[in-house]
């Protein structure tokens, strides 16, 4: 045990140690690119989503802020991304390591760090981030906001009452109208079932069940759906705060409910190939360019939310309890577990594969 101890603490003293060199990055995005072009002109990027146009909002913006940077990219959910990463990493080559990883499974970050498998860098307005949102010897840091919370069809909900808060979906006119992800099948809806059951109890989830919800796999689905009006409303999703033209529907933060938000998180490999660009992305993402236009909350504290919405601190969520929470994995592994028993498996293709031209039934 005392050898372990001691290995433990000599791993942490590499790290920091490591770490205590590397400053906030002052060379401009234009230096950036030009190093990143003199590098070999390429980036590869693998990011965390639920379908493969889920991140073409900003990436298509990058690519165009740097035309001349080769681009490859995908998207799938985080729990399958991390794995093809520690494959990649584990056959020994560097040929299918990503420049960057950025995903929603924040305990992954903490694992890989402990392991000395991530390069530590502050990209300009590294300082600017939230504390809790980035590793302070530089190891990963938040990107962006994401926040789960009511999304609904105006043109199938009360206009002047529309759910906002827990008990509002168990009303007797949204039966069969409620839309879901499965719990046991996305780690930060996993959370906001965790939530629920300890705000208001296991009977709770049981009677939401009772509400016959369309359940589906992946959290872009629900908002499809709600979009086309086939839906009225669900909790387990996401959309812009400024809603977009010619929709009848709305996103709203409850009343008096926690709701879920967190940051999604970037890091480099310590394998990655093309470090100079890995370097250009990240200060591109945390630039006035990127989160100023983010349709979210925006990770740095100077920089205000769209919408007229007050900063992420001035509302009834913490992403740092959500990053908490992610590193108890007994815990979570325990709750699929009982969602699973009360929801049944997760049926139906993984998001990344989903028709969302269809209606799920």
């Amino acid at each position: 045990m005392r050898k372990r101890l001691v290995m433990g603490a000599v791993a942490s003293a590499i790290l920091a140690t490591s770490a205590m060199a590397v400053e906030i990055e002052t060379r401009s995005l234009d230096e950036l690119y030009e190093a990143a072009l003199a590098e070999g002109g390429e980036f590869v990027l693998r990011a965390g989503g639920d379908e493969p146009t889920q991140i073409d909002y900003y990436l298509d913006q990058f690519k165009a802020r740097f035309p001349d940077l080769n681009v490859t990219h995908s998207v799938d959910v985080s729990k399958n991304h991390a794995p093809r990463y520690d494959n990649a990493r584990s056959a020994g080559g560097e040929e299918n390591v990503p420049d960057v990883i950025q995903f929603q499974t924040l305990h992954d970050f903490n694992y890989y760090m402990e392991r000395g498998l991530l390069e530590p860098y502050k990209p300009a307005n590294w300082d600017k981030v939230f504390p809790d949102h980035r590793d302070p010897n530089g190891y990963w840091t938040g990107l962006y906001g994401v926040t789960f919370t009511n999304y609904v069809n105006l043109d199938m909900v009360d206009p002047d009452n529309p759910p906002r808060d827990a008990m509002d979906y168990l009303a007797p006119a949204l039966k069969g109208d409620i839309i879901l992800t499965y719990p046991h099948d996305d780690d930060a809806v996993l959370y906001q079932f965790w939530m629920l059951k300890e705000a208001y109890g296991w009977d709770y989830l049981e009677q939401l069940v009772a509400q016959e919800p369309v359940w589906v796999r992946g959290t872009a689905m629900p908002y499809h759906a709600i979009n086309n009006g086939w839906y009225a409303a669900s909790f387990t999703t996401f959309w812009a705060f400024e809603n977009f033209p010619g929709l009848n529907t709305e996103l709203l933060l409850p009343e008096e409910d926690y709701f879920l938000t967190w940051f999604q998180t970037g890091a480099i490999p310590t394998q990655a190939k093309n470090k100079a660009a890995a370097k250009l992305y990240l200060n591109w993402m945390l630039s006035e360019e990127m989160q100023g236009t983010w349709l979210q909350f925006p990770v740095r504290y100077d920089i205000e939310a769209p919408g007229g919405y007050k900063s992420v601190l001035h509302h009834n969520t913490s992403p740092g309890d959500f990053h908490r929470w992610m590193l108890k994995r007994p815990l979570v592994e325990r709750f699929r577990d009982q969602m699973r028993q009360l929801i049944g498996p997760a049926v139906g293709p993984e998001a990344i594969d989903m028709d969302y031209t269809l209606k799920p039934e």
